[in-house]
């Protein structure tokens, strides 16, 4: 029996990778509209990845590259 587990692959707000499994992503936010409620974002994160556990993850992909990432693992 073959397991097969696909991540994706963000950025962090310095560039460096984030490997992130697809099935653990709770929502997106983006960076703007988090900024707006905290003001304590980082002006090279473009969106928030929430993920299952609760932890947030910055990320410089904008929260619609991520969600056509997600859309791409369903076909």
């Amino acid at each position: 029996m073959k397991l097969a587990l696909a991540l994706i692959l963000l950025h962090g707000p310095d560039g460096h990778e984030v490997r992130v499994n697809p099935a653990e992503i709770a929502s997106l936010r983006s960076a703007a509209e988090a900024a707006a409620a905290s003001g304590m974002i980082h002006d090279k994160v473009k969106c928030l990845v929430n993920t299952a556990d609760g932890k947030f993850i910055n990320v410089r992909e904008t929260c619609e590259e991520i969600q056509r990432l997600l859309e791409g693992l369903k076909k």
